[in-house]
């Protein structure tokens, strides 16, 4: 064997060995990695990936030996904390494997913070959250809408509209982006960002383009008149608290007249009509312009007698 075939026999050796540590760390098993790993220290000492390999290792066996089904609050974010500190960044490793190796990390936290009840001073410690970062959304969707009147908390809403788009797209999630924008206006953009979800950003703009002050809070009401299709679907997610909260925000007591006009339209011109544009007009002036400009534009359009 020449100087240079032992090189490439030493460097091929090196690196399956390397291989064999990153296939113990994506099988979980500690008694594996150490064994993949102290050869590959044997035969290497003084590669770089070392260290990273033994932090990963450590997590291992600490939540092996923590018992995850009895894990509380405290300790929950204790190790997410570490996950985020030093986990993620020595996962890099792994190279490919690494957004596995986290994703899995992650659902087995959420599953032991599975019991936990909502806890608003630390939410980043709930299943939800928790799935969310490990990419298993339908069990994300399925935490959130278990927590308790969370109709019109930020945090929650914002895990239901994540949680929802990425296992059902745009259609299944619109209730929940829609209540994010009458309860957490200043924080929707960030959502949209979030959510990357091209029809809803092209619906933003349009919107930012036509309203004077775009206040998110009146997004959902312009979305019925640029989308009229959409309004029974989301008539039927009205509840007498969303109605009770519409009292003090007029964009979304402007979405729910509209959705009743919309249901009254198809009957024609009527009286019923009349009292709900009136209802509409006395909300906001611009807005009630706005929709009778839609009609017009609909008439133009359509060349029908639609009120």
């Amino acid at each position: 064997m020449t100087s240079h075939q032992l090189d490439l026999f030493l460097d091929s050796r090196e690196v399956t060995l390397a291989n064999d540590v990153v296939a113990a760390v994506r099988s979980g098993d500690c008694g594996r990695v150490q064994d993949a790993l102290a050869a590959l220290r044997a035969e290497a000492p003084a590669r770089a990936d070392l260290a990273a390999f033994d932090v990963l290792l450590a997590f291992l066996e600490k939540i092996r030996d923590t018992g995850c089904a009895t894990l509380d609050g405290d300790r929950l974010e204790q190790l997410a904390g570490e996950v985020d500190a030093a986990v993620a960044p020595a996962s890099r490793a792994l190279g490919g494997e690494a957004q596995g190796f986290l994703n899995r990390i992650w659902r087995k936290l959420a599953a032991a913070a599975a019991h936990q009840p909502f806890d608003r001073a630390r939410p980043q410690t709930h299943a939800a959250a928790l799935y969310l970062r490990g990419h298993a959304h339908a069990e994300a969707a399925a935490a959130a809408s278990n927590i308790a009147d969370g109709w019109r908390d930020p945090v929650i809403l914002r895990w239901r509209a994540l949680a929802r788009y990425r296992v059902g797209g745009l259609q299944a999630a619109r209730w929940q982006v829609f209540s994010l924008a009458w309860f957490a206006a200043d924080g929707f953009p960030g959502l949209l960002r979030e959510l990357a979800a091209p029809q809803l950003e092209d619906d933003w703009r349009c919107f930012q383009a036509e309203v004077e002050m775009p206040d998110a809070t009146w997004f959902p009401a312009w979305c019925l008149l640029a989308h009229p299709e959409f309004g029974a679907a989301l008539a039927g997610e009205t509840s007498p608290l969303l109605r009770q909260a519409a009292a003090g925000i007029p964009g979304l007591l402007a979405f729910l007249v509209l959705t009743g006009i919309l249901a009254i339209e198809p009957g024609g011109y009527s009286r019923a009509l009349i009292e709900e544009r009136a209802r509409l007009r006395a909300i906001d002036a611009g807005f009630f312009a706005a929709y009778m400009r839609s009609r017009a534009a609909g008439h133009r359009q359509h060349g029908d007698r639609r009120p």
